[in-house]
């Protein structure tokens, strides 16, 4: 029987000097799949020149694909992921830049951190 679950991601981007450029960063993710939807974009108030860019994303998902869908999902952007696994239904992923840090595009290296909570 499929569910339909929520997810949220948050995202905070490094070197974007205008909302503009994080709007446009917005756009782009939220066209990687219909199911992302960008709920906001606000200034980073941690880091100078960073936005703080909120999306829902709606997954109607089996029980035992659950945790696979949503890393498809997460491995469109970047990739690794450290993965927080609570229960079949509940996990939390986290995205940290560092060196090791892979950008499945170009435009999406401005991303310094990201942050994937099922409900």
């Amino acid at each position: 029987m499929d569910i339909m679950r929520k997810i949220h991601l948050t995202i905070i981007t490094e070197n974007q000097n205008s909302k503009i450029k994080a709007k446009k960063l917005g756009h782009q993710i939220e066209n990687c799949n219909g199911n992302f939807k960008l709920i906001s974009i606000e200034k980073y108030f941690k880091n100078e020149n960073s936005f703080q860019i909120d999306f829902e994303i709606l997954l109607d998902s089996e029980k035992n694909n659950f945790m696979n869908e949503i890393l498809v999902y997460a491995n469109k952007i970047v990739t690794p992921w450290l993965v927080y696994y609570k229960s079949n239904m509940d996990a939390e992923l986290i995205f940290k830049k560092d060196e090791l840090s892979r950008f499945r595009e170009d435009k999406f290296n401005v991303i310094s951190w990201m942050h994937i909570q099922c409900d």
